[in-house]
C-alpha cells in the first residue's frame, strides 16, 4: 500500500476560519487601543475617553471567543490559527522595525541629532501602533496569498514603511499648516 493513496485527517477538514479571524482581530483591537492609550497619555497626560472602552471590551470578547473555538477545534484549525498568528506577527515585527527606523531617520534630520527621555517614550509607541495595525495585516494577507518564507516579513515591511511615511507627511502637513 502507497502512502500516496492514504486518506488522513487532514484531507476530509476545514480550517475554522471565523475562530481565527476573530481571535486575531480581537488581539490587533486590544493591542492598538492599549497603545494608543499609551501614545495619548504620554503626549497629552490623559487616559483613554471612555467611548473607547466598548471596542476594547469587543476585541476582549473576541480573543476569548476565538481561542474557546481554537482549543475546542480540529487539529486543522490549531494549525491555522497558529500560522496565522505567526504570519501575523512576523508581519508586526517587520512593520514596526521599520516604521521605527524611519521615525529616528526623520527626527534626526528635522531635529538636527536631539535626544531625549522623552523622545522614546513618545517614539517607541508609535512605530509599534503602525507596525502591529498595517505590518501585522499586511503580514498576514501577503502571507496568506505569496506561498514564500519571506512573504510576510516583505508585506509587513512595505505596509510600515507606507504607513510611516504618510505618519511623517502628515505631520508635515500639520506643521505647515496646509492642512484644514
Amino acid at each position: 500500500m502507497s502512502l500516496q493513496n492514504k486518506q488522513t485527517e487532514l484531507d476530509d477538514t476545514k480550517p475554522d476560519r471565523l475562530a481565527s479571524a476573530i481571535l486575531i482581530i480581537g488581539i490587533f483591537i486590544v493591542s492598538q487601543f492599549v497603545l494608543y492609550d499609551i501614545i495619548i497619555y504620554r503626549v497629552g497626560g490623559w487616559l483613554l475617553p471612555t467611548y473607547f472602552l466598548p471596542f476594547i471590551f469587543l476585541g476582549g470578547i473576541g480573543i476569548v471567543f476565538g481561542s474557546f473555538r481554537t482549543v475546542r477545534g480540529s487539529s486543522v484549525t490549531k494549525q491555522y490559527v497558529k500560522s496565522a498568528l505567526i504570519k501575523s506577527g512576523i508581519g508586526a515585527i517587520a512593520g514596526s522595525a521599520i516604521t521605527l527606523v524611519v521615525m529616528i531617520i526623520a527626527q534626526e534630520i528635522v531635529g538636527g541629532g536631539y535626544w531625549s527621555v522623552e523622545f522614546f517614550f513618545i517614539t517607541i509607541p508609535v512605530p509599534l501602533f503602525f507596525g502591529i495595525s498595517a505590518g501585522g495585516i499586511s503580514g498576514l494577507i501577503v502571507g496568506n496569498k505569496w506561498k514564500n518564507n519571506k512573504a510576510a516579513f516583505v508585506g509587513g515591511t512595505i505596509a510600515g514603511l507606507i504607513t510611516s511615511f504618510l505618519f511623517i507627511l502628515f505631520l508635515i502637513l500639520i506643521l505647515y499648516g496646509s492642512y484644514y
